[in-house]
């Protein structure tokens, strides 16, 4: 076991791939990179990659490891090497890409992707990943199933309405209703597995009582949160989410609306609209902040994204503080 006050020495930059991982070591005290290795995208080459940092480092693996996060190719390393490494961090890829536009990147090759995520590593020092429990890596899979057959069935749907041919037809029909059923069954056993865990059962009745959620809709959003703990204020977690607003003025010139960053995590924001859309209606705090915005000449869009913002600010507070929803409080506390 690693000394937990162990000093860091170097930081590996990790590119992820399907099949296979770049690995590029920098050593703190001269900000060069010492070595650089490819191994395969599985449980031998994890090891492989252990064992290499053991020669080139020391014992206790005074190494930051970092990787992007890049849907679920990185999942494998990032759980071996957690609690094995002094620390380890899965960040936002835009972070990196921006990380090299502000060093005037010329190239593009995995390789150099690995130093530039070793130099982001560096300069930028980001926080530690915390890995999910087995239950919350359970919800999460079939949440992220659940989006991916929802996707499907889009796409089948369109392709009904485009078919002319009667067997062609006739067989997307078929499968359209497979989904469907799918789609049903995956929905209730989602709602079961976060009921059958004490922590996650307990923040979906936390989220449930917000007016707008609904079981099925707070599931798939506290999936893609994982530990509130590890955002420090509700700003961090909207950001996760890519909800915040992206203001653009520059001398004379200046957007009359507002966009989204959209530089997060895509699943909460489309689970967080039809939430919004619910909330606008009949969430007495969200309802009154629609109807101000509405005044101020906002466009309907604009007003579901700050809804969608404000909703996921108050399922912030009471997973933090573990306290139903109370608007008379939020109010209370607003004035």
């Amino acid at each position: 076991m690693k000394p937990k006050n162990a000093n860091i020495e170097f930081y590996l930059g990790i590119d992820i791939s399907k099949a296979d991982f770049h690995v590029a070591l920098l050593r703190a005290s001269d900000h060069k990179v010492i070595a650089q290795k490819t191994l395969p995208n599985h449980a031998k080459g994890y090891q492989a990659l252990y064992d290499w940092l053991l020669k080139n480092t020391s014992a206790d693996l005074p190494v930051h490891l970092c990787l992007e996060a890049t849907g679920s190719y990185g999942d494998g390393v990032a759980f071996f090497f957690h609690g094995k490494a002094v620390k380890l961090s899965v960040v936002n890829p835009r972070a990196i890409k921006a990380h090299g536009a502000s060093s005037l990147r010329r190239c593009k090759s995995d390789p150099a992707d690995a130093r530039l995520i070793a130099d982001f590593c560096l300069e930028k020092q980001p926080t530690a990943w915390v890995a999910p429990t087995p239950a919350q890596q359970k919800v999460k899979a079939f949440s992220r199933r659940l989006t991916a057959l929802k996707k499907s069935l889009a796409q089948e749907k369109n392709r009904r309405d485009t078919t002319t041919d009667k067997d062609i037809l006739k067989d997307i029909k078929a499968h359209i209703r497979w989904i469907e059923n799918h789609i049903e069954k995956f929905e209730a056993e989602l709602v079961a597995l976060t009921k059958a865990d004490e922590q996650t059962a307990r923040q979906l009745k936390l989220a449930t009582s917000i007016t707008g959620f609904g079981d099925k809709s707070a599931a798939h959003i506290l999936a893609e949160i994982g530990d509130i703990n590890i955002y420090q204020n509700a700003r961090q977690l909207s950001a996760h989410a890519g909800i915040t607003p992206a203001i653009f003025q520059s001398g004379k010139h200046e957007r009359k609306y507002t966009r989204m960053t959209k530089a997060g995590n895509s699943h909460i924001r489309k689970m967080l609209f039809f939430p919004a859309m619910v909330a606008m209606q009949h969430n007495p705090i969200c309802r009154e902040f629609a109807a101000r915005l509405e005044k101020q000449g906002k466009s309907k869009l604009a007003i579901i994204g700050a809804v969608m913002n404000k909703l996921l600010r108050i399922l912030f507070g009471v997973l933090k503080h573990q306290k139903p929803f109370n608007p008379n409080q939020l109010k209370t506390a607003q004035n």
